[in-house]
């Protein structure tokens, strides 16, 4: 009888991350445990370790939670389609 190995225990973990702005910057940030956010600049590789506390960061949404729901709206018809109503009878 085969055997079924349960892929969750394969998995390694993934940071959060959200979208952010730090001061005039856009681009992502990422949680680490205990130091603060890294964050990143959209389109470059150097990163920045920001406190928790630090007004100037503001987290705007998980990354993985946007892109799903992205990737939804785009398969329903766009934002277009969605605003106008399409396929619910209007």
């Amino acid at each position: 009888m085969a055997t079924v190995t349960d892929i969750t225990t394969y998995r390694k973990p993934q940071r959060i991350s959200h979208y952010a702005h730090y001061g005039a910057l856009y681009g992502t940030a990422e949680l680490l445990n205990g130091s603060g956010y890294l964050f990143r600049a959209e389109g470059e590789r150097k990163a920045t370790l920001v406190s928790y506390k630090d007004p100037e960061l503001m987290l705007l949404g998980r990354c993985d939670l946007a892109d799903a729901q992205r990737a939804a709206d785009d398969a329903a018809g766009g934002l277009a389609a969605l605003v106008c109503g399409y396929g619910k009878g209007r």
